[in-house]
């Protein structure tokens, strides 16, 4: 895979909104990722065609990062998952996450974008709380 496909797949994957609280203007970055958990199964014999499957399953997580520092940033978890196979043992790299990335794009955008919207009430709550511990 090509390094334009995975970085236009790390660009498609994240969503921007813009937020004010309290008169003051900031941003939210949500950004994708993909948690892959993959597993070799089948027989690798000698004398015999090897018979190696990686089976995986990724789960697309959401990372929200707020452009005013790094106090209120978290990980929210979705049911997005995707799960395949392929042939040979499982390669110990991020080559497998950035393809799933990559093939799956238009959905992860969607998730992420459904999970920024759903997140707006949980941020506000938490920019009031953090606002009234600062006033204390």
């Amino acid at each position: 895979m090509s390094i334009t496909l995975i970085a236009m797949a790390a660009a498609a994957a994240s969503h921007t909104v813009s937020i004010t609280h309290h008169g003051t203007s900031m941003q939210a970055l949500y950004t994708a990722r993909a948690d892959v958990e993959a597993r070799t199964v089948g027989a690798k014999t000698p004398n015999r065609m090897d018979m190696q499957r990686c089976r995986w399953t990724a789960t697309v997580v959401v990372d929200r990062k707020l452009d005013h520092g790094p106090a209120l940033a978290r990980t929210i978890a979705s049911d997005t998952r995707f799960s395949g196979s392929e042939s040979g043992a499982c390669a110990r790299n991020d080559s497998l996450e950035q393809r799933v990335l990559a093939q799956h794009r238009d959905r992860i955008q969607a998730t992420v974008m459904a999970m920024a919207e759903r997140d707006r009430a949980p941020l506000m709550a938490e920019l009031d709380s953090v606002r009234a511990l600062a006033s204390n």
